[in-house]
């Protein structure tokens, strides 16, 4: 008899458990779906606020407004800082005190040879890696200070523009630096000549038109180039203007010395990149463009004596840059984000950031 009640007991554990008896998964209504859809967007609003907060901020300085200006006067240009590596050697190289190294910190301007280097050295960084951390103490973005620089080419174009731009800077703290450096014209047409340069692709044949846009705008920068070029479908010599320039349905006329003078450029351009120079009326030679400018007359009105291609050639640069002439250079530096950086550094999070 208890061996027959073992194995009905064995029997009644095997049975399946009765439908009735089952717990049934609840179904999701569409409130739960809502909420879930809900908790979803929630947590990818997080998400992404957590990546904005990770960014970078933008500068809270807007930058000087140089619309005014001639384009081609204008350099601009951009120096980053890292304090923190600053205040380590201040503070632990130098063995300065906190409020001494705060106080040169506040003081700092960068030299004509800092602002005209090439190459970048501690502690400044690169102007397109100063939104990361910097790459020598590894400090966080936020110590590295940004110091936009913009140069000014001294000219009857612009030293009126920019005695009233510099009156006008906020004079609180020494907001702004203006420095001056002096060269010759000579000196500043072949810099001009290597910025543009370097913006050309010579492999597009768009370049000619974009370097003779720049070249007028250099030589009559009162004149709004831009707006003529859009207008102009082609660019001529003309026949019967003896200087300057004018417009006639779509076509753009220029005197023949004006012309010849673009043709020059175009060849001091691309004539390192192929065989001779290319211009609007094909490819030249150094010989070839000689003869050229001196059948046309143009040698002549440049005052041009010299026998062979090669001494043309050095006159002839001297007649477009203007030679030896006196030139300055103005450099306004915007200590702003500097300033406001020394007054955060504070010497635990300086220790911390160094480290």
């Amino acid at each position: 008899m208890p061996k027959k009640r073992a194995t009905s007991r064995k029997r009644e554990a095997r049975r399946p458990e009765p439908e009735s008896r089952r717990r049934k998964a609840p179904k999701k209504t569409e409130g739960g779906k809502q909420k879930a859809k809900s908790k979803t967007a929630e947590s990818k609003k997080a998400e992404s606020k957590k990546a904005e907060s990770r960014k970078p901020k933008a500068s809270k300085f807007d930058p000087l407004d140089l619309s005014k200006f001639p384009a081609e006067s204008i350099t601009q240009m951009e120096r980053g800082i890292c304090l923190a590596c600053v205040w380590e050697v201040f503070t632990r190289h130098l063995k300065l005190a906190p409020k001494t190294a705060l106080g040169e910190i506040k003081r700092y301007t960068p030299s004509l040879d800092e602002l005209n280097s090439a190459a970048v050295a501690r502690p400044y960084v690169a102007a397109q890696t100063h939104k990361e951390p910097c790459p020598y103490c590894r400090a966080a973005s936020k110590w590295i200070a940004r110091l936009p620089i913009y140069r000014i080419e001294s000219g009857k174009a612009t030293d009126a523009l920019r005695r009233e731009l510099v009156k006008s800077l906020s004079k609180k703290d020494d907001s702004f630096a203006v420095l001056e450096q002096k060269a010759t014209q000579q000196h500043a047409f072949f810099e001009w000549l290597e910025s543009i340069s370097k913006q050309l692709d010579l492999d597009d044949p768009r370049w000619i038109r974009d370097v003779s846009r720049h070249y007028l705008s250099r030589k009559a920068p009162k004149v709004d180039w831009q707006a003529e070029f859009e207008r102009a479908h082609s660019i001529r010599r003309s026949r019967r203007l003896e200087e300057g320039w004018e417009t006639d349905s779509g076509r753009l006329f220029l005197a023949p010395m004006l012309f010849d003078e673009l043709l020059l450029v175009q060849y001091l351009v691309s004539r390192s990149h192929r065989a001779g120079g290319l211009t609007w009326e094909g490819r030249y030679t150094l010989p070839e463009l000689f003869y050229r400018l001196r059948h046309s007359g143009y040698l002549r009105s440049a005052e041009v004596e010299a026998a062979s291609p090669g001494d043309a050639l050095e006159q002839l640069l001297v007649h477009l840059s203007g030679g030896e002439g006196a030139l300055r250079f103005y450099y306004i530096i915007d200590r702003r984000e500097l300033l406001a950086g020394a007054k955060e550094l504070k010497m635990g999070k300086a220790k911390a950031t160094a480290r």
